[in-house]
C-alpha cells in the first residue's frame, strides 16, 4: 500500500487506518503487497477483498491518520472500522491534546457513520531492548506507550466502544511474534492479532460479516 488511497470500493465492509504495522508490513501476501493483521482479520470476517480498505501509511502518527488518511475514507459508511497506530506516537513523541483530538475526530467519524469502531492497543516492542538506547528514553517510550493506551482507552470509551487491553493480546509480548528488527510484527504475530481482534469484531456486529 503506497499511503492513503484517493477513493475506496464501492462497498467498503471494513475500513483500516494506521501504520506500517497495520498496513500488514513483513506479512507478505502471495498474491502481492502485505496481508498483514487487516488482511487477516477481513479473511476472518468473512470480508471480500474488494470490501476491504486499508489507508494505512508507513510513519505514520495520530495526527497524520487524521489528516491525511481521514479524508480519503470519510464519506464511506463502513460496518467496521479498526485503527492501528500509535507506535511512531509512542517512539518520537506526541502531544496529548492533540492527540486526544485525532481520536476524538476518528472516533466520531465512526460512529457517525454507524460502524463499529476498534482500536488496536500500542505493544511493547522488542525494539526497547535492541537498539543501543539510554535508559531514561527507554522508559519515558514505556510510559509514552502506556499513556497512549489509556487514550485510546479513553477514546474508546466516550465512543461506546470496547477497547481490547494490552492483556486480551499479552502473547504479542514474545519476541517470536516480531521480526528481525524489533518493531514489526511478523506474520505468526499478525496472525495472532487478527485472531483476537476477531473475536471482539464478531461480538460487536453479531453476525458473519457477509
Amino acid at each position: 500500500m503506497g499511503g492513503p488511497p484517493s477513493a475506496g470500493p464501492a462497498r467498503t465492509f471494513m475500513v483500516v487506518l494506521g501504520d506500517s504495522v497495520a498496513e500488514g508490513q513483513d506479512d507478505p501476501d502471495p498474491a502481492g503487497g502485505w496481508l498483514g493483521w487487516a488482511g487477516r482479520l477481513a479473511r476472518h470476517l468473512g470480508v471480500p477483498g474488494d470490501e476491504l480498505l486499508n489507508a494505512s501509511d508507513p510513519g505514520a502518527k495520530v495526527d497524520d491518520v487524521a489528516r491525511d488518511q481521514l479524508p480519503a475514507v470519510r464519506k464511506l459508511s463502513p460496518r467496521l472500522v479498526v485503527l492501528g497506530c500509535g507506535m511512531n506516537d509512542a517512539l518520537r513523541g506526541y502531544d496529548p491534546a492533540v492527540a486526544a483530538a485525532c481520536l476524538d475526530e476518528l472516533f466520531g467519524w465512526a460512529v457517525e457513520r454507524g460502524a463499529v469502531a476498534l482500536a488496536i492497543p500500542v505493544p511493547r516492542p522488542p525494539l526497547l531492548d535492541l537498539a543501543p538506547m539510554s535508559q531514561f528514553r527507554k522508559t519515558r517510550t514505556v510510559q509514552r506507550i502506556h499513556d497512549f493506551n489509556a487514550e485510546l482507552a479513553r477514546a474508546s470509551a466516550d465512543f461506546g466502544m470496547p477497547f481490547p487491553t494490552r492483556e486480551s493480546v499479552a502473547k504479542v509480548a514474545d519476541p517470536v511474534m516480531w521480526s528481525a528488527d524489533g518493531i514489526h510484527l511478523n506474520p505468526r504475530g499478525h496472525a495472532y492479532v487478527a485472531e483476537v481482534i476477531a473475536d471482539i469484531a464478531r461480538s460487536l456486529l453479531g453476525e458473519r460479516a457477509i
